[in-house]
């Protein structure tokens, strides 16, 4: 199935090795000459800084953890240099088939290159990984990161992967004066590509996200560089793989290495959120692309908006800002459907989502004072602001709480073209829109494995009846799945998930997610049969778990240091009530005596 994509011309000039300039240096990057308007004079005040900054976004924008196929060329040409039997046919039409399967597809088809943005707050820079997995932004502050002699705002791109733009960053020096200076290109040769629509779609995902309420605390660069240090001397066997934040107000913030459970105690202020809470997240290793900037950070903020989600680091450099989002899955894939779904604007009022745009070109604005601005309410300025997040027209600036107007394209693609990644997903969402189409009929919680979901898919357009289910492991990865579909039937998962599981998946996680919202209502207890939480206690190095189990009438309770070694407690009831009554009085008998709900990590 061939991926929507809009195609994009760049054009940039080689960029010069910094010539000299008095007693300093001049660092001249060329921007796309294609889109052009962007231009920048100025002085930096800390070279040293600045190189390291952009040196790490070199880095992140390159990384791509996605499994590549593996090429037997040359293992091919060994064989034939010992006069085995394998033709030379045989090795050209290897050689052929990955050509043709990767080398022309990376020629016609990627990313877009960093975007540069100059505006009267400084110089900002976003990258966002090929495999979907990591984005940043550095935002260099004017007046304070650079002395602006001259600028001409506006929005362009830069080709920061190139080896020659690499070198010449790489030759500024902390001691030596550094002048930047950004304008478009004057020569160079054209370069046209398509840019998938998923690509953009993750994208417009990754800075909806950060709008959400999040959990946030700061954390000393000490405690993430001794996390940093740990994974460099350790690396995991078997899973899960997460990075666990035990969070408890009053209390230091704990980082928790799995599957080992090692502790870092960090040196961070304390807590000060409301309520106790166990986050997990994913993509750790990601974040030695931050080690560079450790030593330069005076505080790491970090930011997380819920399972699935991306975790927010923000680095404060004192006079600029580097932003780190890993979203903890390559290539989106159908991992994060679930959770992204809610992030998608909806019934937009087309005209306010303009004013919105319009308003927002005058200066970078809260979501309060935008609204208070437009005098709207603010959930439908928040809608608005969605939709030009899918356009690809604002992103959102953590470290200030702001939206700021930074056209992603110079003509985007219509918003109806990046709601969906694929026609699979744009089928499933219409099996959702009809109703009782897709059922969810069992969710078992398997100890140590992860949850098994079962459902039933009616597609009365097919006038056909599916029934499909999946294997969820602890790290959020599909391990088993089944469908009685034909897809599935021809070829397994090789062609991605089919419809009705994409549809299961969709309807499990709004289920869990208004579940999760009305669990401490009357209403919404009486709809929970069956549900799983964990209860976690942390005193020191000892760790008591308790897993309180409701299925119907019947209630088992198990508890012990390690899941591996817990002793059980089962009860049965008369009627599912007095089965909930004792269920939720156990629950709360946990959390007066200082239990955390860890349920949300140990879904994951």
């Amino acid at each position: 199935m061939n991926a929507p994509t809009s195609q994009v011309r760049v054009r940039y000039a080689p960029a010069d090795e910094p010539s000299p300039q008095g007693e300093g240096l001049r660092l001249s990057l060329p921007t796309d000459a294609v889109r052009g308007a962007c231009r920048l004079d100025a002085r930096l005040q800390r070279p040293g800084v600045t190189r390291d900054a952009l040196l790490t976004m070199s880095e992140i924008l390159t990384s791509d953890l996605r499994r590549k196929a593996t090429s037997r060329a040359d293992y091919l040409a060994y064989l034939l240099s010992k006069g085995k039997r394998v033709t030379a046919e045989v090795w050209n039409a290897q050689k052929a088939f990955l050509e043709e399967q990767y080398g022309a597809a990376a020629q016609t088809e990627g990313p877009l290159d960093p975007i540069v943005h100059v505006d009267a707050t400084g110089l900002s820079l976003e990258v966002f990984s090929a495999d979907e997995s990591a984005y940043a932004r550095l935002h260099l502050h004017a007046d304070e990161a650079v002395k602006i002699d001259d600028q001409q705002p506006g929005t362009s791109h830069l080709d920061l992967a190139s080896a020659q733009l690499h070198r010449a960053v790489g030759r500024v020096r902390a001691y030596r004066p550094t002048a930047l200076a950004l304008s478009p290109s004057v020569d160079g040769i054209d370069r046209a590509f398509e840019v998938p629509h998923r690509w953009l779609r993750a994208f417009g995902q990754v800075q909806a996200a950060s709008t959400l309420p999040a959990t946030s605390f700061e954390l000393n660069p000490i405690d993430l560089y001794n996390l940093l240090l740990t994974l460099r001397l350790k690396r995991a066997r078997k899973s899960p793989r997460a990075l666990r934040y035990e969070l408890v107000p009053g209390e230091r913030p704990r980082l928790v290495l799995e599957p080992w459970e090692q502790v870092i105690e960090s040196t961070s202020p304390v807590y000060e959120g409301g309520l106790p809470v166990v986050v997990r997240t994913w993509g750790r290793r990601r974040l030695a692309a931050l080690s560079r900037m450790l030593p330069h950070a005076r505080r790491v903020t970090v930011h997380l908006v819920g399972p699935g989600l991306p975790a927010y680091y923000v680095l404060d450099l004192g006079d600029s800002t580097l932003t780190m989002a890993l979203s903890g899955w390559t290539d989106s894939g159908w991992a994060g459907i679930a959770t992204f779904d809610v992030l998608t604007a909806v019934d937009v009022d087309e005209a306010l989502s303009r004013r919105v745009a319009e308003t927002l070109t005058t200066g970078a604005l809260s979501l309060d004072a935008l609204a208070a601005t437009l005098d709207r309410p603010r959930a439908a300025v928040r809608n608005a602001v969605l939709d030009q997040m899918q356009r690809g027209a604002v992103l959102h600036c953590l470290a200030t709480s702001t939206l700021v107007h930074r056209p992603l394209m110079v003509e985007p693609p219509a918003p109806e073209l990046l709601r969906f990644r694929d026609d699979r997903e744009r089928e499933a969402h219409r099996l959702l829109d009809e109703g009782n189409a897709v059922t969810v009929t069992k969710v078992h919680h398997l100890p140590r494995e992860g949850t098994r979901i079962e459902g039933e898919v009616n597609d009365a357009r097919a006038h056909r009846a599916y029934e499909t289910s999946f294997t969820l492991d602890r790290e959020g990865r599909t391990v088993d799945a089944a469908c009685t579909s034909p897809q599935f039937r021809r070829s397994g998962l090789r062609e991605g998930p089919t419809v009705p599981m994409l549809a299961l998946r969709l309807q499990y996680g709004r289920e869990q997610a208004r579940l999760e919202r009305e669990r401490d209502t009357p209403k919404g207890r009486q709809r929970i049969v069956a549900e799983t939480r964990v209860m976690t206690r942390r005193k020191g190095a000892d760790v008591v778990t308790y897993r309180v189990s409701l299925d119907d009438r019947e209630v088992v309770v198990r508890w012990g240091p390690r899941p591996d070694a817990m002793r059980m407690q089962r009860m049965f009831f008369g009627t599912p009530d007095g089965a909930k009554a004792e269920y939720f009085g156990r629950l709360e008998g946990l959390g007066a005596r200082g239990f955390v709900d860890a349920s949300a990590a140990e879904a994951m």
